[in-house]
């Protein structure tokens, strides 16, 4: 299982050492480079956890900050100095350890939004995500995540793979009343017997829940889409 730290310093690695994105990330904005027009797509990556926002992105310009963490402040950039802050603007700098996102900020393609956070003061790190994911801090009861409510309306058939998550489950963020489907990999994403497939999509289709027929359906739709692509070149 990947872990953050791992992901981060990987995906620094490829964007900078290659000189332009990880492959992961090319292909999921494929579309948007083709010759035909396409609409804009919006690629989203929630990194569960805790992270410590003020040694990720150092304010090495602040008196304060070496105050108040005389034992875990990253120091002020210094030559030379591989566990020094990485100097941004003369104020922020990065972690030594994202060293190589530096060029990617020079070259403005990499932004930080900084002091950025929940207004609900809950105290629970599990309340904290949920509201992350729902997009209504302090609001327990939403049932929809900010990414379904913000899709837009469209008119007639929606595609199954309009709205796509990488991963066991559909997160918070992407459930709600907009079709939305989850996967781990593409060449999985599927049912291997024909015959056993369709006894799947039989018995969906007979089920007396609405929702679950509409859910299958899509799911169906969405596998039978992905074995066409992959038949064709990339």
């Amino acid at each position: 299982m990947t872990n953050r730290r791992i992901f981060l310093r990987s995906s620094a690695l490829a964007m900078v050492g290659a000189g332009t994105a990880p492959l992961w990330l090319q292909r999921a904005l494929y579309a948007a480079n083709a010759p035909s027009p396409r609409k804009k797509i919006l690629v989203a990556i929630f990194q569960r956890g805790a992270a410590d926002g003020l040694n990720v992105v150092v304010p090495h310009g602040e008196k304060a900050y070496y105050e108040m963490r005389p034992t875990i402040a990253v120091p002020r950039p210094a030559a030379g100095d591989r566990d020094a802050a990485v100097d941004l603007d003369g104020f922020f700098g990065l972690h030594p350890s994202l060293a190589l996102l530096k060029p990617l900020f020079d070259r403005q393609h990499l932004a930080i939004v900084d002091a950025a956070g929940s207004p609900d003061p809950t105290r629970s790190h599990f309340d904290a995500q949920d509201y992350m994911e729902s997009g209504t801090p302090g609001l327990k009861a939403t049932t929809s995540g900010w990414m379904n409510r913000a899709l837009p309306g469209a008119e007639g058939k929606v595609s199954p793979l309009r709205a796509v998550a990488i991963g066991v489950t559909l997160p918070r963020a992407m459930r709600g009343g907009a079709p939305a489907v989850s996967l781990q990999n593409l060449a999985n994403f599927q049912v291997r017997n024909a015959g056993a497939a369709r006894q799947f999509e039989q018995m969906y289709e007979s089920a007396d829940d609405p929702a679950m027929q509409a859910t299958a359906r899509e799911t169906f739709e969405a596998v039978s889409m992905l074995q066409a692509i992959r038949k064709q070149p990339y």
